[in-house]
């Protein structure tokens, strides 16, 4: 059985890391006070706008139009990255995972259906036992930076496999978008995102705006190794991440094999404090239908008569504390 874990910023912030965009902006206003005309143009832009601003690829795909002259933003693209970059860097160091941690984690990664309820438990081992899945190999693409995953698996650097006993064991991690230390990516999904209609068609905004081009500019076929995973993935797992329009790809690429294949599953962990509380549990599949309808919207699924199969393929959990150490 092949396992794909992808996940997103909110790994980082399970383990108490201050990655968050309106964190960086709080360190970019405090700390950085001469940048570029551009850079303190996006500074105010912050402040007038912080809905936009909440995710920071978005806001800069409608930032593009701040300006015109595309040497001017690829300057300010770069000075951006660097000040993102040292931000992380300072984050990324402070984090050292406990022992406590590392073993709860390896229990949590290789157990997949470990907090599903008592009902989706059944359902998935029904969906596995189907398949007559036994073996599990697992891979993850991080739409990280940091190299917090690499800590706590107690990895050295370059290295991205590991064996954890009974036939189960870690083949690949790529950073789609690029390790802090080496050019990172930041950027949208594809040139529509940009609402500067002049930088849709400049081949050399596109090298660092678009993500796929990026990855292509820089001679990097980590994308195509997603690609490959994703096809080739029974269960993908989602975890801390968005869903958002700037890697519309990834969830797009996602639903195509969800609709083909019927030994494909999706388990996603959502973290949403404020939705349900002790006395209230009733409402975990009120929102589980509304986190259904999401998914598949941003799959670009479209259910028709006879995909019932479709939605038994889709286990969700609700404030769980996978991959995290309770106080």
């Amino acid at each position: 059985m092949n396992v794909l874990y992808i996940l997103g910023n909110g790994f980082d912030k399970a383990q108490g890391m201050a990655t968050s965009y309106p964190e960086f902006y709080k360190y970019l206003t405090e700390n950085i006070k001469s940048g570029s005309p551009l850079l303190e143009k996006m500074k105010s832009a912050i402040t007038e706008n912080t809905i936009l601003w909440s995710d920071m690829e978005s806001g800069l795909g409608e930032f593009t139009s701040a300006t015109n002259n595309a040497e001017e933003f690829d300057d300010f693209y770069f000075e951006l990255s660097e000040h993102l970059q040292n931000y992380l860097k300072e984050e990324n160091e402070k984090f050292t995972p406990s022992d406590k941690l590392k073993n709860k984690f390896q229990s949590d990664f290789t157990t997949v259906s470990k907090y599903l309820g008592a009902l989706d438990k059944k359902r998935y081992n029904a969906f596995i036992n189907r398949h007559s899945f036994s073996s599990k190999d697992i891979s993850v693409i991080t739409l990280n930076y940091t190299d917090t995953l690499e800590k706590i698996l107690g990895l050295s650097p370059n290295i991205t496999t590991k064996g954890f006993g009974g036939n189960t064991n870690l083949r690949n991690i790529i950073h789609v978008h690029g390790q802090l230390g080496e050019s990172i990516i930041i950027g949208v999904d594809h040139p529509a995102q940009m609402k500067n209609e002049a930088f849709r068609n400049n081949e050399d905004i596109k090298d660092i705006m678009i993500k796929i081009e990026s990855n292509e500019s820089m001679k990097e076929t980590r994308h195509m190794e997603c690609e490959r995973l994703i096809a080739n993935a029974n269960v993908i797992v989602l975890f801390g991440v968005s869903l958002g329009e700037t890697d519309a790809r990834w969830w797009k690429l996602i639903g195509q094999n969800l609709k083909r294949r019927n030994n494909i599953a999706i388990i996603q962990h959502l973290y949403n404090p404020g939705a349900i509380n002790p006395t209230q549990r009733q409402k975990i599949r009120r929102l589980e239908r509304e986190q259904q309808e999401y998914l598949l919207q941003r799959m670009e699924v479209k259910m028709e008569i006879g995909d019932v199969d479709i939605i038994d393929r889709l286990f969700f959990t609700v404030n769980e504390p996978i991959f995290k150490i309770l106080p």
